[in-house]
């Protein structure tokens, strides 16, 4: 047994993308300022100079799509930190960033995030099991803006051995090519196991910065993966229909992948749909609403429909903490979402809207991720698990915990034991006095001592090169070498 959820049919799937492949060649997207328009136009795209908005003929577009490789490895520090997207693969999940707030469970303060918050976090989440990618969280405001993309890098890629995406856009691109040297080997090596990826932002609807876009042909040139996101907003930047926003959604992340496949062919992208509603009562944008659960769903059998890589951020929710709204709306999203099967399911760690990171609710998350990947597991029916034997064995009255399966088999994993979750007698429970926000809190301090007794991921040689690369100081390379 092994659950099959069916969001759209074929037509409605094929419907959606010759959609949004026509808006393409019907109205286009824009493109100014980027070096990309007059390949655009060599290649038969109508380009308006004076605007930045380039046609893009269907048949170009479905070239593109063609270039684009359906299996993509992610690449972590040992092959086994390696994660593929492909088909037949299973979702994997990952953070969102750039978050400018954290609420600091120490203290219950929602305060700027820092350095030592993007430190923490990435810690925190390098141990959780159920995560699989690591992104920059956080954004680390008390760092000078001049020098603060370098350190968070360094931060980041000394702290864990999985994957590793760089959320906001680079301005270094020769260090960051550099980067790319140090953590491979070369860029060879690099190109076969891309360490690191980046993510590129459409500006809704239907535009891309120019030069954020040059950036990031010259980074997939080099074998960087590139996460295209759309994160339209269903009756303010998309249209207030579900389906209309997927097809706009849609039509940025082709208009953005035909031009990095033109000026760098075989460019491995993610299609990552983000999108949510404008609340008309209260005037703000949701993405634990259960509207974005169900275009994150079509998003991604359409991508899968036409061959791509997806994303989907199924771990969203608009509550402020830790309460019920947090449950059900990441629950009820994530269980929804998965049911498509994206290859990435980000939203881990955050809360408030993807506004404000909690590293409590990472260790929830990581729960929530054990259970849905149950929920999607296959479940055994055969002879063994209809345990015919063995209820005749037992017989009428008998009972179940002698028996040798039962035991292989808890161990084997047919039962999640959860962490947080409280299955105690409601007098254990009032007795021993925890909530599961006191045991999510707990095993955030219980996990960061242990972190601190390890070893660093990188060798001196290594960490010296990034040192020099992200102009680092003692103080950093030191916490690196955590001496």
């Amino acid at each position: 047994m092994k659950a099959k959820t069916t969001w759209l049919a074929d037509e409605e799937k094929s419907r959606i993308a010759d959609q949004a492949i026509d808006l393409l060649a019907s109205t286009g997207m824009r493109f100014a300022g980027s070096k990309v328009l007059p390949l655009l136009a060599e290649r038969g795209a109508v380009v308006d100079e004076s605007t930045g908005v380039a046609r893009l003929p269907r048949a170009l577009v479905e070239w593109a799509i063609a270039q684009t490789p359906r299996s993509i490895v992610m690449a972590g520090a040992t092959p086994a930190d390696d994660v593929v997207l492909g088909e037949g693969e299973p979702f994997h999940f990952a953070p969102s960033g750039c978050v400018a707030k954290t609420l600091d469970f120490r203290t219950g303060i929602r305060r700027p995030s820092t350095l030592d918050d993007l430190r923490e976090c990435t810690a925190l989440m390098d141990e959780l099991p159920q995560l699989d990618l690591m992104w920059t969280q956080v954004s680390a405001t008390d760092v000078p803006l001049e020098q603060r993309e370098l350190v968070e890098y360094f931060t980041m890629l000394s702290e864990t051995s999985k994957h590793v995406t760089f959320v906001d856009c680079p301005n270094e691109i020769d260090a960051v090519i550099r980067i790319c040297e140090v953590l491979s080997g070369d860029l060879e090596r690099f190109r076969a196991r891309p360490r690191i990826s980046t993510v590129v932002t459409a500006a809704s609807p239907l535009q891309v910065e120019g030069a954020v876009l040059d950036i990031h042909v010259a980074l997939a040139a080099q074998g960087v993966p590139i996460e295209v996101y759309s994160m339209t907003i269903a009756g303010a930047t998309s249209p207030v229909t579900l389906a209309g926003t997927v097809v706009q959604g849609l039509a940025e992340f082709l208009g953005v992948a035909t031009a990095l496949q033109v000026a760098a062919p075989g460019a491995k992208l993610v299609f990552c749909f983000g999108s949510g509603i404008l609340d008309m009562l209260r005037t703000t944008f949701s993405m634990g609403c259960v509207e974005s659960a169900l275009m994150g769903a079509m998003a991604t059998e359409v991508g899968h429909y036409l061959g791509v890589p997806t994303l989907n951020p199924g771990l969203s929710t608009d509550s402020k903490h830790l309460g019920l709204q947090n449950g059900y709306e990441k629950a009820l999203k994530v269980a929804s979402v998965c049911g498509a099967n994206p290859d990435i399911v980000s939203g881990w760690g955050l809360i408030d809207s993807h506004n404000t990171m909690y590293l409590p609710q990472s260790v929830v998350d990581n729960e929530i991720a054990a259970m849905v990947r149950r929920l999607n597991r296959e479940v055994e029916v055969s002879a063994a698990t209809l345990a015919a034997d063995s209820i005749a064995k037992v017989g009428p009255g008998g009972g179940y915990l002698g028996e040798k399966d039962t035991a292989r088999r808890i161990r084997a994993g047919e039962h999640l034991m959860p962490t947080v979750s409280n299955r105690l007698s409601y007098d254990k429970w009032v007795e021993e006095g925890r909530t599961e926000n006191d045991v999510a809190n707990d095993e955030v301090e219980r996990i960061l001592a242990a972190r601190a007794t390890k070893d660093p991921y990188l060798d001196d040689g290594q960490i010296d090169d990034l040192v020099e690369i992200c102009k680092m100081d003692a103080e950093g390379a030191r916490r690196a070498r955590r001496a």
